[in-house]
């Protein structure tokens, strides 16, 4: 068991620019020393939902993998996209989800719902060690998703969890989950990133990293790198039945600037770097050694209006002319053409499928300055606070010049995420009145309903209680027939439309740059999600 003390969950990590490209060239200088680099690359610039392998699966070499600071690595409690990244390595959950957002097994080999959707029965592997050798037991089962419900505890996953009204384990092979109301999408719900197995006899998993993922933590430095090795007691195997992970390890380098990430990968210090704005997409695509990798999410990009009582957009009037003033498809042209989706206007995007209501937003700005002025505020003016990350302040840019054409002023204040995420300050999402968020992909969009929508939601950023919404989201939850909770699905988005607190600017693909020698990348729908338990470099 490898043991790291950086200040428990409370550690917050404020970046300054001047860490930049400096922090990165050390950091990169002294682990390409031990891990295997992208010299001599091959190949070319690529456009997949995966890298596929050219050869056989090699083992050996550690990537190196470039993201921004993690706040905590407590899964049941990570909230920013590097956290998430990090945690996929190291823990494993009862499923996962294959391309189509659907279940596939994982600690769990099989489920069962009972016909009244009220009981869920997992059936839990037998060969799952933890990283100290220790078995992954149904008890410790039952001790994550007890803990995950623990209001004291105090995690996010109390909401996400909140129908589970007991779990027990009925013998050493069996998880019971029983459920109010019944739940026809609880084996969805638990390949939540939030949903990690952790050992029950970790009293801190801030501290004490203990998983039974494909890695393991050796080293952790904040702000600078977290050297991952390879977990001698994965439980995974390949097609062919060989041990996984293929890999010696992963190296996260840390930085606050993807653009230097990028800067690493072309010059062949980093071997992968997620979240690639547009330009930097097209800066990895340009390089004949590199490869994009790109895949269908629903990585979401809004701004929240803050609505309750004495806020400047508690009027829905006001909310919705935000959003006839949109123009969301030039939004993408401007900033991302190609990669990503203007969706609906609402947090539910294509990639869901059948709970998807197919209805392009409509752009009508000559509407929303009549809605203003109805509500008095011909002259609306707005502060809005951006995080850094992504193509946020790109389309923050494009938004207020659409803005401008229906007498709204925009001014705009770029935040890092680790400000903007924080607990507290005028620029925390939670507090200020408008801003800029991102939301990964979820298994069911239920969950960003139950998470920030309804009146109860833990992560309230837009303080917005709407009667009839909470009454549609409760009614999802216990409707077991499909076509009808298709429908549910479509009342919440139309009621979003009509008067939610958000402006959705679109839902982006994923895309990442790789070394063109990096191989097994599969995105699956949350690109946070990509494990690299099967990635490998070509010989």
């Amino acid at each position: 068991m490898h043991t790291i003390v950086f200040h428990g969950r409370s550690y917050r990590p404020r970046v300054a620019l001047l860490l930049g490209v400096a922090l990165l060239i050390a950091a990169i200088g002294v682990v390409s020393a031990t891990g295997c680099g992208s010299s001599g690359t091959s190949g070319g610039s690529a456009s997949s939902a995966s890298a596929s392998a050219a050869s056989a699966p090699a083992f050996g070499g550690v990537v190196r993998y470039g993201i921004s600071a993690p706040t905590t690595l407590d899964p049941h409690f990570t909230s920013n996209t590097p956290e998430l990244k990090v945690t996929q390595q190291m823990y494993s959950w009862l499923t996962v989800l294959d391309s189509n957002n659907e279940p596939t097994p994982s600690v769990a080999t099989a489920w069962e719902m009972s016909p009244d959707g009220k009981t869920w029965t997992f059936t839990i592997r037998s060969d799952v060690k933890f990283n100290d050798g220790s078995p992954l037991t149904v008890d410790d089962v039952v001790y994550s998703y007890d803990r995950m419900r623990d209001p004291k505890i105090g995690a996010a996953t109390v909401t996400l969890l909140k129908a589970v009204k007991s779990v027990e384990a009925t013998d050493a092979t069996h998880v019971v989950f029983h459920m109010n109301p019944g739940d026809a999408e609880f084996s969805k719900e638990v390949a939540d990133y939030h949903a990690a197995i952790l050992s029950r006899n970790v009293k801190d998993p801030a501290k004490d990293f203990v998983g039974s993922g494909p890695f393991m933590i050796q080293k952790y430095v904040p702000e600078d790198r977290i050297i991952m090795v390879k977990n001698p007691y994965y439980w995974g195997k390949d097609d062919s039945g060989q041990q996984l992970p293929y890999l010696d390890g992963v190296t996260f380098i840390i930085s606050p600037e993807t653009g230097s990430l990028v800067d690493g990968l072309l010059g062949g210090q980093v071997d992968y770097v997620p979240d690639l704005s547009y330009e930097l997409a097209q800066k990895v695509k340009a390089d004949p050694n590199m490869q994009l990798i790109t895949g269908k999410t629903n990585w979401s990009l809004e701004v929240h209006l803050r609505c309750d009582k004495g806020h400047p957009a508690a009027d829905p009037r006001i909310r919705k002319a935000l959003r006839m003033g949109t123009d969301y498809q030039g939004l993408i042209d401007l900033v991302r053409p190609g990669l990503a989706d203007v969706g609906n206007g609402t947090v539910v995007g294509p990639t869901y499928g059948a709970y998807y209501w197919d209805q392009a937003p409509a752009y009508d700005p000559e509407g929303a300055k009549k809605l203003l002025a109805e509500a008095g505020a011909s002259d609306f003016t707005m502060k809005l606070y951006c995080i850094t990350d992504f193509d946020a302040v790109g389309l923050a840019t494009a938004w207020k010049e659409q803005m401008s054409k229906i007498g709204v002023t925009v001014n705009i204040q770029a935040v890092p995420g680790t400000v903007y995420y924080a607990d507290s300050g005028d620029a925390a999402w939670l507090s200020c009145d408008f801003g800029v968020t991102d939301w990964a992909h979820r298994p069911v969009p239920v969950i960003y309903f139950d998470m920030s929508y309804v009146s109860d939601a833990p992560w309230p950023e837009s303080h917005w209680s709407d009667a009839e919404f909470d009454k549609t989201v409760a009614a999802i939850h216990g409707e077991l027939d499909a076509t009808k909770r298709a429908e549910l699905y479509y009342k919440a988005q139309q009621i979003l439309w009509e008067r939610g607190p958000v402006v959705m600017f679109c839902h982006e693909d994923s895309v990442a740059g790789a070394a063109g020698t990096l191989k097994g990348i599969m995105v699956p729908p949350d690109a946070n999600q990509v494990q690299f338990a099967k990635v490998y470099f070509a010989k």
